[in-house]
């Protein structure tokens, strides 16, 4: 059968989509992404000029607030990062539990195969737990950050308990 297959061509076929469908995904895939960040930027430039434009032929007055970048470049408050921080320690912690469990799952009826070539397995067990270490990492850095800066609330609200009684 396999003779069959490499006389028909199928085993090139096959072996050029292992080969193209990284490359896709890998490199063709991001730069269609910057091409459509960049053209929507360019496509906001051109509509601010062209409104520019009109408006100094009308001969109205510009606003300067206007023409400043959108929302989405504004400065991070310490809330959104830790909230971040945690978004982030959920979702990797998630992945690598979830990983671990279905390689787990997968492997645990197959223990002879496991033993005879545990390599592969065990690659795959270590990126989980690092994973779940990176997880875990930001929930440390998220409950650190919350003490420190929820600290200042929580003292000002101690100092008003007792006055108000």
């Amino acid at each position: 059968m396999t003779i069959l297959l490499q006389m028909s061509g199928w085993n090139a076929i096959s072996r050029l989509f292992e080969v193209m469908i990284p490359i896709g995904i890998c490199v063709v895939l991001p730069i269609i992404i910057i091409a459509l960040v960049m053209r929507n930027q360019r496509h906001e430039v051109d509509k601010k000029t062209e409104l520019m434009m009109k408006a100094i032929e009308k001969g109205a007055t510009l606003d300067p607030a206007f023409f400043q970048q959108a929302n989405c470049c504004r400065e991070k408050t310490v809330k959104d990062k830790l909230m971040g921080w945690l978004l982030a320690a959920c979702i990797l912690s998630g992945i690598g539990l979830l990983s671990a469990a279905t390689l787990l799952a997968l492997f645990i009826p197959r223990w002879e195969d496991f033993t005879r070539d545990p390599g592969p397995v065990i690659f795959m067990l270590s990126a989980c737990a690092i994973l779940l270490a990176i997880g875990i990492a930001f929930f440390i850095a998220y409950s650190i950050g919350k003490n420190k800066t929820w600290a200042k609330e929580l003292a000002e609200l101690d100092v008003k308990k007792p006055s108000e009684e």
